[in-house]
């Protein structure tokens, strides 16, 4: 794994350039990422191209021995570029247009644009072609802050992607159940973006999400298609971390993805190691993964001290654990203006080493004969749509999230009991021999028929008792909860609850104890023999076991802690 750091060439005064790079080699970075907010620097007046400053840079990176990762510079376009186009500003969600002077203000479904993006990649990737750069990043964390543009361009690009999935509204309606509120639509055009999401309905608001990740794919694609055509190599972008907004569906994007590539602000272990699984995906080793920014010191104007530095070489090691080639900081010199000019770097503004430099050299060797950690037989399920669902839902009173569940339960049970799990969609489940689904609530294509495939091959797969609560849009199904596993035995009836915020039910798996969080699925009453809840303990068994030909099927009737997801696939694995 080769380690370095997000390096600004096009700010930096040029007699500095070699000192920098030099005392990066010596603390022992040998990659660069660069170039995501530069168009001002190449294209500084309408028209102009002026690429001679990149091409030198790169002559002084290669001959220090980097590899470097250059990047588009669409999340930044410069202010002449809105006197072109007055329509290319962004709007937010309160109608205010998204001014420059910061970045990611131009809406991504402008087709000019657009154009205009692919455009200069294909001028970067024809001009700086060649040793030392590696591979090409797409844009800077796409929509990695939340952004969305609200204009009647981006209204109208939902409306026709809607009229595409549907067909007919009658379609759309009966989907939608828009009978609700008298809101059925008689027109395409009077769907609206959904602003206020208290009041939205779910399906609205779901479709709303599917058709943004689409529309970002479109922006991506269009610049990862251009830089191809004109013979670059690797192409990626970097999402940002999970926790902080899941705008896309990765697992639809990897297919438009040469490289997995991320920024990984996380430091807590068991969230790091969450993430880069999702990153490896169900597939480790099937595309390289690029960690593409990564913190060096603390952001937001604090430089904290004393500070645990050993957490650089603890990251470091997950990085590599994961199979990571590259493992990159952000950044190498400290900014001297902006919003961020106090952020931690490797080199201090005046480019000398910093306390943290030292540490970063000190982890560099520490970890430098990291193994990578093979990938585990078991797969984790993680659906970026069903994070969606849970988030668009009206959950009044609970603080539950999908998300959190997964990672913070059944992830870190799977690490504790198998030492290891892969994470994939809900179609990968088909070729594991354990495959955990927990809280697979929305129906999604070929999740049911993933299941039978796995316990047909023998295979058991680990699911909650919320399976296929909701419908493909967001509403409830009118059918009974487990409806789906009817196909392999008799199901109980049971009762899905949810806890009141704070409140908790504890009960015991085996010699274990364990604890249900805000989420519930119990028994409807004790007559059926399975178990009940009283005086906030459960009493009875954790799991319902349907033994299926070779294969099983275990549902647990509990939402588990960690410690109980652990203790349950101790039990079956």
């Amino acid at each position: 794994m080769k380690v370095g750091a997000s390096y600004y060439p096009e700010v930096i005064a040029r007699e500095e350039w070699a000192q920098d790079l030099a005392t990066g080699r010596e603390i022992g970075l040998s990659a660069l990422r660069v170039g995501e907010f530069a168009w001002s620097a190449l294209a500084p007046t309408p028209g102009a191209w002026e690429v001679g400053w990149a091409r030198d840079f790169l002559a002084q990176a290669g001959a220090a021995g980097y590899d470097v990762i250059w990047c588009t510079p669409s999340a930044t376009p410069p202010p002449y570029l809105l006197e072109r186009w007055p329509e290319l500003q962004a709007v937010n969600v309160n109608g205010d247009l998204m001014n420059v002077g910061g970045r990611r203000h131009a809406c991504p479904t402008h087709p000019g644009y657009r154009d205009l993006c692919a455009e200069t990649a294909t001028k970067l990737a024809r001009d700086l072609s060649g040793a030392p750069v590696v591979g090409w990043q797409v844009d800077n964390e796409i929509a990695g802050d939340g952004f969305t543009c609200w204009c009647p361009r981006c209204l109208t690009a939902f409306q026709t992607w809607l009229e595409a999935r549907y067909g007919s509204l009658d379609v759309l309606n009966a989907s939608w159940q828009t009978s609700l509120w008298a809101n059925r639509y008689t027109a395409w055009t009077q769907i609206p973006m959904p602003f206020n999401f208290q009041n939205h309905t779910p399906a609205i608001k779901l479709d709303y999400r599917r058709f943004r990740s689409e529309n970002w794919l479109g922006f991506y694609s269009t610049q990862a298609d251009a830089l191809r055509a004109a013979g670059a190599g690797l192409v990626t972008t970097n999402w940002y971390n999970l926790t902080w907004d899941i705008p896309f569906d990765q697992w639809a994007w990897r297919g438009q993805m040469d490289t997995i590539g991320c920024s990984h602000y996380l430091e807590e272990e068991n969230g790091s190691r969450f993430q880069l699984d999702v990153l490896r995906g169900p597939v480790p080793g099937d595309k390289p993964l690029w960690v593409l920014e990564q913190k060096a010191g603390q952001q937001n104007a604090q430089n904290w001290y004393p500070e645990d530095l050993s957490r650089l070489a603890r990251h470091l090691r997950i990085c590599a654990e994961h199979g990571a080639d590259y493992a990159i900081y952000w950044h190498l010199r400290q900014h001297a203006a902006g919003c961020e000019m106090e952020h931690g770097a490797v080199l201090r503004h005046d480019g000398k080493p910093t306390r943290l430099a030292r540490a970063i050299q000190a982890a560099i060797r520490e970890t430098a004969a990291t193994p990578v950690r093979p990938a585990d037989d078991a797969l984790l399920v993680f659906s970026f749509p069903q994070q969606w669902a849970q988030e668009l839902r009206p959950q009044p009173g609970t603080k539950w999230d999908y998300r959190v569940e997964v990672e913070e339960s059944w992830y870190a049970g799977a690490r504790a009991a198998l030492g290891g799990v892969r994470i994939g969609p809900p179609s990968a489940m088909a070729g594991a021999r354990l495959a955990l689904a927990p809280f697979q609530q929305l129906e999604e294509p070929g999740t049911l028929e993933a299941i039978r495939a796995c316990v047909a091959a023998g295979g058991t797969v680990v699911l909650t008792a919320d399976l296929g609560r909701l419908d493909a849009n967001n509403n409830v199904r009118r059918v009974p909860p487990l409806d789906a596993l009817r196909v392999f035995g008799d199901i109980p009836e049971l009762e899905v609850l949810h806890l009141h915020e704070q409140a908790e039910i504890t009960g015991t798996l085996g010699d274990t104890s364990v604890r249900a969080r805000l989420f519930w699925a119990v028994p409807e009453g004790a007559s059926n023999g399975i178990g009940t809840i009283s005086d906030g303990a459960y009493t009875g068994p954790a799991a319902l076991v349907l033994p299926v030909g070779t294969g099983r099927v275990v549902v647990a009737l509990t939402a588990l802690d960690a410690q109980g997801v652990a203790a349950l696939l101790r039990a079956v694995a």
